[in-house]
C-alpha cells in the first residue's frame, strides 16, 4: 500500500468537513517550496547534541555545583577590582 492509498483510506472515513480540511492542507503543502535543511546543518546539530555532557554527573554533583553558583551569586559584587 502506498502512502497515497493510506491517506485515501483515512480521508474516506472522515466527515466531509474534515475531508475538505485535509484537501486544503494538501493544497497548502503543494504551494510551499520544497525546502530540506542542508545535511551539513543536521550533522553539525547532531555533533553538538552528542557533545553535551549528558549523564556524566550525578544529581548530587549537579546540585553541589548549582549550590556553589548560588553561594557565589550571593556574594557582594567586587566592582572596585575593575578600576
Amino acid at each position: 500500500m502506498t502512502i497515497a492509498d493510506i491517506i485515501y483510506q483515512h480521508v474516506k472515513a472522515l466527515p466531509p468537513a474534515k475531508a475538505l480540511e485535509v484537501l486544503h492542507f494538501v493544497e497548502f503543502l503543494e504551494s510551499q517550496p520544497d525546502s530540506m535543511p542542508e545535511p551539513r546543518a543536521n550533522e553539525a546539530l547532531a555533533a553538538f547534541l552528542y557533545s553535551l555532557p549528558v549523564g556524566q554527573c550525578s544529581d548530587q554533583e549537579i546540585n553541589t555545583k548549582f549550590q556553589a553558583l548560588r553561594d557565589e551569586w550571593g556574594q557582594p559584587c567586587r566592582v572596585n577590582a575593575l578600576k
